[in-house]
């Protein structure tokens, strides 16, 4: 499975990342892109215990029987729905966006795999440090694929 852990995955990633530009189109969704690195570096301050998702046991219920199911794919659907810590309405600075975004994927990937630890996503419930790992990188995948990269 493609995490954030493994070093060419982490600078495929940011090198995606780099190719951006503030005037990037999505292929599908409303956010722009300075909006999505926004977006993105909320599920690693998620991951990180710096942002507390609010929790609600029906969407819990439903996360923690397809938890495995969106673990195991390289894919997300598109246009999923999304708990409110992610909503990005401001889309600030482009730079400074990208820039934070790139620290917060190099921070996570410093942070110990065996870690045992663990942080509570606002759908799928408790998840490892080595489960964020490949979920940050299918998150971050996902929405580089909406705008082309």
């Amino acid at each position: 499975m493609k995490s954030l852990f493994n070093a060419e995955y982490k600078r495929d990633i940011i090198e995606r990342i780099k190719t951006l530009t503030a005037s990037a189109q999505p292929l599908w969704g409303s956010m722009k892109v300075s909006q999505m690195f926004i977006h993105c570096t909320v599920s690693i301050k998620i991951s990180l215990g710096e942002i507390k998702p609010e929790l609600k046991e029906e969407y819990l219920k439903i996360g923690r029987t397809v938890k495995d199911r969106v673990l195991e794919t390289d894919l997300f659907t598109k246009n999923l729905p999304t708990s409110k810590e992610f909503l990005v309405i401001d889309d600030g600075n482009f730079e400074v966006n990208r820039d934070i975004l790139i620290d917060y994927i190099n921070r996570f990937a410093e942070t110990d795999p065996e870690n045992e630890l663990k942080a509570t996503h606002p759908y799928l419930g408790d998840l490892t440090v080595k489960e964020w790992g490949v979920l940050i990188w299918k998150h971050t995948n996902h929405h580089l694929n909406q705008f082309g990269v």
